[in-house]
Parts: structure tokens; sequence; C-alpha cells
């Protein structure tokens, strides 16, 4: 089950990132490529940057758009 979760956590980041627009990344001061490629490339550990750090300060950028 651990091993499932190690998997499914980046690849939700992956989804998640893509589909925001770029414009949420640039107000939020962060790089939407990167946070594609983080997660791929260091796995479990970047997904969890990625939902505590820089998801909520996307997704409210995007609201103020």
């Amino acid at each position: 089950m651990f091993f499932i979760v190690l998997l499914a956590m980046p690849l939700y980041c992956v989804i998640d990132a893509a589909t925001r627009s770029s414009r949420a990344f640039e107000s939020a001061d962060s790089n939407k490529t990167l946070w594609i490629v983080l997660p791929l490339v260091f796995g479990f550990i970047a997904a969890i940057v990625y939902l505590v750090a820089v998801r909520p300060k996307v997704i409210m950028a995007g609201k103020q758009l």
C-alpha cells in the first residue's frame, strides 16, 4: 500500500501542476515547468513540498486572476 502512495502522489502533483495556469504559477512566484519535472525526478519528497508549500499559493493566485 505504501508503495502505491509513493508512486501516486508524485503523479497527482504532476497532473495538478500541468492543469493549473502558467499565470497562476507566475503570480505565486513559482515555475510551472519546474513543478512538473521535480516530482518526476525526486518523487515523494518533491510531491510533499509541492502540496504543502507551492500548491496553496498557486490556488490563491489563480483565484485572484
